[in-house]
């Protein structure tokens, strides 16, 4: 008496479109987020800045009547 045994896949339609969908939105949310940060990354740059040199200039007036340490050399 001979016996087989045999592996039988049923491929549902559906799963291939999932996993098509899950590898688009993977690509589609790595690009999102690379154009996102380059984005604020030039928009933002350059403002950065102004601000910093507003706030020292704040901090600077902040200190003004106060002395500093001597120094110790």
């Amino acid at each position: 008496m001979a016996t087989t045994i045999q592996k039988h896949t049923i491929e549902r339609p559906v799963d291939h479109i999932f996993s098509n969908l899950l590898g688009l939105y993977e690509k589609m949310s790595e690009w999102f987020w690379f154009v996102l940060c380059f984005f604020l990354f030039v928009v933002l740059g350059p403002f950065s800045a102004p601000v910093a040199l507003i706030a020292l200039y704040q901090v600077s007036k902040e200190v003004e009547g106060q002395h500093e340490p001597e120094s110790i050399a």
